[in-house]
């Protein structure tokens, strides 16, 4: 299986319009899938839920402040 993106990259789901983070890659039904860390409130990590994404409908996402808070609570289970 080919990944187009890793564990813990910061990705953006247009469909959706939520922006989350990678926390585990798998194969479905032949195709790639991503079990994404999505923010309940959309802009910090104070809690979030977990969505399974396709691999063709997602986006590097550009919100950078997500992605340096994502580096301080690489500790919590957020990325496990």
């Amino acid at each position: 299986m080919i990944r187009k993106f890793q564990h813990r990259a910061l990705v953006y789901n247009p469909e959706t319009k939520e922006h989350g983070a990678v926390r585990r890659v798998y194969e479905s039904n032949g195709s790639t899938m991503y079990e994404v860390a999505v923010p309940k409130d959309g802009e910090s990590w104070t809690g979030f839920y977990l969505s399974d994404w396709p691999e063709d409908v997602l986006q590097l996402s550009n919100k950078e402040h997500l992605k340096s808070s994502m580096l301080e609570m690489s500790d919590s289970n957020l990325l496990k």
